[in-house]
């Protein structure tokens, strides 16, 4: 007889849980995080002196916002134990089906909202074809990547969409709120709220159990399928907002726009702590992870670093996040084995 009332162990931003359980504690890989972002910051004061004023620290805010709300929706997806791929075509897409809206003279909150509902059903596509065809999350959305961006090029015929912008509009990529720039403010705020989503609601313990174990949820009676294309669908409903507010920002929509955006939304998530195997994450070191990207970014050009270093940087960054989370991990079951009695 099955115990449909055992639940796995997982883990999140608090750090390790049993079952659905959230204590509130802090984790240190975020103090990690923490400590080496305050390591950046006093190395760079002494190296420039332009890098702790309010312009600057405020320009690595905004150049890091759009990359960090997409990397939101990627450490829901790796906590399942899937990735992304096509994050960065959707920011494009999307972006431009609002641009195209308003420029055929659409009101904008029916463009803001044509844009929302196209990330949203790529999203929704992506966890139908990863559940239903049983192709792997990599392959599927890797496809799903190069079919959009060649839309794109199809649509706009390799020609970015220009004088679509309208008064209100540019708010969402240009405004302020006392003088912080919007895209700050709204990273901030969709940080709260998936934060909720993640540690308090049912949805969220249910992705991370997944991530850890897919056998023991379906056990427990929740239906896989239906919570993977949950998953995606946020995750492409996220990447709509982010390529909204870029085409705010840019005020035109080329057809390459967002591209590359899902390698650092992954950089930014496994720099955070997020575990590309699933059943571990955390929005907060995601946020620090983008933070300390975009820093580490606006360090080597206040130090005239040639931008092709850039690439090689991140490529770097990733490798050792991912080897410190694996060796992390092995210690941890180590030093667990060697716990037990006997």
């Amino acid at each position: 007889m099955v115990n449909n009332s055992q639940e796995p162990v997982i883990r999140s931003d608090s750090g390790q849980l049993r079952g659905f359980h959230l204590p509130l504690r802090i984790d240190r890989q975020i103090v990690g995080l923490i400590i080496f972002l305050a390591g950046i910051i006093i190395a760079m004061s002494f190296a420039s002196d332009y890098f702790l004023t309010y312009t600057n620290l405020l320009n690595v805010l905004q150049q890091s916002a759009f990359v960090m709300i997409l990397a939101f929706g990627m450490t829901f997806v790796l906590s399942t134990g899937g990735i992304d791929l096509s994050v960065g075509s959707i920011v494009g897409i999307s972006g431009g089906m609002t641009a195209w809206m308003l420029f055929n003279d659409l009101n904008i909150v029916a463009a803001v909202i044509g844009g929302l509902i196209t990330g949203t059903a790529i999203g929704i596509v992506n966890g139908i074809v990863i559940t239903k065809l049983r192709i792997s999350p990599f392959i599927a959305t890797l496809a799903m990547m190069i079919i959009a961006r060649g839309i794109l090029y199809v649509w706009t015929g390799a020609i970015p969409f220009r004088e679509y912008m309208k008064s209100n509009f540019d708010f969402l990529g240009q405004g302020r709120i006392l003088n912080v720039q919007f895209p700050v403010i709204a990273a901030f705020v969709l940080l709260l709220a998936l934060l909720f989503i993640y540690r308090r609601m049912r949805f969220g313990r249910h992705l991370l159990a997944l991530g850890s174990s897919e056998e023991a949820v379906r056990i427990s009676g929740i239906k896989v399928d239906r919570l993977r294309i949950k998953v995606y669908a946020l995750s492409g409903l996220i990447a709509a907002i982010a390529g909204i507010m870029l085409a705010s920002r840019l005020t035109t929509v080329h057809p390459e726009m967002g591209k590359n955006y899902e390698l650092e939304a992954i950089a930014a998530a496994i720099i955070g702590g997020t575990s590309l195997s699933g059943g571990k994450g955390s929005l907060i070191g995601t946020a620090l992870g983008a933070i300390i990207l975009f820093m580490i970014k606006n360090a080597m050009n206040l130090l005239n670093v040639h931008p092709y270093w850039e690439t090689i940087i991140v490529g770097v960054i990733i490798l050792v996040a991912v080897s410190v989370n694996m060796w992390g991990g092995t210690f941890k079951r180590s030093r667990g084995r060697a716990a037990e009695p006997g």
